[in-house]
């Protein structure tokens, strides 16, 4: 926290001077009373005014760390006296994204993407005040509540003293997840077959059973109990890989160079999109994997999960796709060309994008020719597409139709 020292009010001062040079010239004995009784109570109100805030605390607490867009959430802001002297006037600011609706309280332009929390209080000695307000984020993204301002004083108004609450904390707001259908994806195979052809690799996770042991097996496979109750050593078998898995690519550009922009409203459509596939991979229990040509807020690297399989990979992936911003300088071919390569053999791509270059096409092929399978999702308005033979298409058409399934 830091303070900021509190300031005469240079009108009562002049007042009080004024007020005793009458009373000298005059002899007044009853202006020397009332100038004694008036420098009394600018002198309680400066002294009062000057420790107004001190050991008083302001903390607000956000009911979680993240939550989906649209997902109601509490926010509880403590404010405690821990002095014996109390405060009649204290006003708090705290700096709240524009992103996140809050009900019952007063919302003030701060600056841009940026508004003022202003809460008023009065507090007697050793006093805490709780409040609870409902926070409503409207938009995916990572967010700082913070940092406030509060200003107090003394009861006449004489002095007025304030202090910067440094602390911030981070709210990440998940992008919403929809049933493909709702998006004109179909559920059954919408990607084509995702079993491995070849067959070559064992999965150490598919346990299917054991067999007596037989020269050359490796010793790490040997099932140390069954071969304890058999009187002789048992292999554990493992089931080939049948999953290689997902790999979304969702290009940010909205125009053909990364500096012109993104197109917001086909942005967060797109990361629904990728959530959306995500959690139906996940459901199948499919590993999934997301690249983006973006920077992830707060992560200080592009965004780059590989396909994999677990309870942690959904919120990694939706924590991917909230704090997913700015477009990074790589387009959509040379993101593919960068990670396409170093995925596994029959893993399916799936590009979300707006518009598809003739560089992004060929990079499309390329992937597509070297044994992974490509399904292309299109967002926004139809446009006239380079040829792309043995590709799976989808166009998201009807805007309208497709905006009411993302902010349903």
């Amino acid at each position: 926290m830091q303070s900021q020292p509190s300031q005469w009010a240079n009108p009562t001062n002049t007042g009080l001077a004024l007020l005793l040079g009458t009373a000298v010239v005059m002899r007044s004995p009853l202006l020397l009373i009332l100038f004694g009784f008036l420098l009394l109570t600018v002198v309680l109100a400066h002294i009062w005014g000057r420790y107004a805030l001190s050991r008083v605390e302001y903390c607000r607490k956000l009911e979680r760390s993240r939550c989906f867009v649209g997902e109601e959430l509490e926010l509880r802001v403590e404010l405690t006296n821990r002095k014996v002297l109390p405060i009649t006037y204290l006003a708090v600011d705290d700096t709240v994204p524009v992103e996140l609706q809050i009900a019952s309280t007063t919302l003030t332009y701060h600056r841009v993407g940026k508004v003022l929390m202003r809460f008023l209080f009065g507090l007697s000695w050793y006093q805490k005040v709780v409040r609870h307000y409902r926070v409503t984020p409207t938009r995916r993204g990572f967010y700082l509540l913070g940092p406030a301002q509060m200003e107090g004083g003394d009861p006449f108004g004489y002095v007025r003293d304030t202090k910067k609450v440094d602390d911030v904390e981070s709210l990440v707001v998940y992008p919403r997840v929809v049933p493909l259908d709702a998006l004109g994806i179909p559920t059954r195979r919408p990607f084509g077959d995702l079993k491995s052809a070849d067959r070559l690799f064992d999965d150490p996770m598919r346990f299917a059973g054991v067999r007596e042991y037989q020269p050359g097996d490796p010793l790490n496979r040997i099932h140390w109990k069954a071969s304890a109750a058999a009187g002789q050593l048992q292999t554990r078998l493992l089931d080939p890989s049948s999953n290689p898995g997902v790999a979304v690519f969702l290009n940010t550009w909205g125009w053909d160079m990364f500096w012109m922009g993104v197109e917001p409203d086909v942005l967060e459509t797109a990361c629904v999109v990728a959530a959306s596939i995500g959690h139906w991979a996940c459901e199948e229990g499919v590993p999934v994997g997301i690249y983006g040509n973006g920077l992830a807020q707060g992560w200080g690297m592009t965004l780059r999960l590989p396909p994999a399989r677990g309870a942690q990979v959904l919120p990694q992936l939706l924590e991917g796709l909230a704090r997913l911003q700015m477009p990074t300088n790589h387009s959509l071919a040379e993101t593919l060309d960068m990670e396409a390569a170093s995925l596994q053999y029959g893993t399916s791509v799936v590009v979300v994008t707006r518009r598809v270059t003739d560089e992004a096409a060929d990079a499309i092929c390329r992937v597509h020719r070297s044994g992974r399978p490509v399904t292309l999702v299109l967002i926004g308005e139809a446009e006239a597409l380079p040829r792309l033979p043995g590709i799976r298409i989808y166009h998201l058409t009807g805007e309208e139709a497709l905006h009411a399934a993302v902010l349903a």
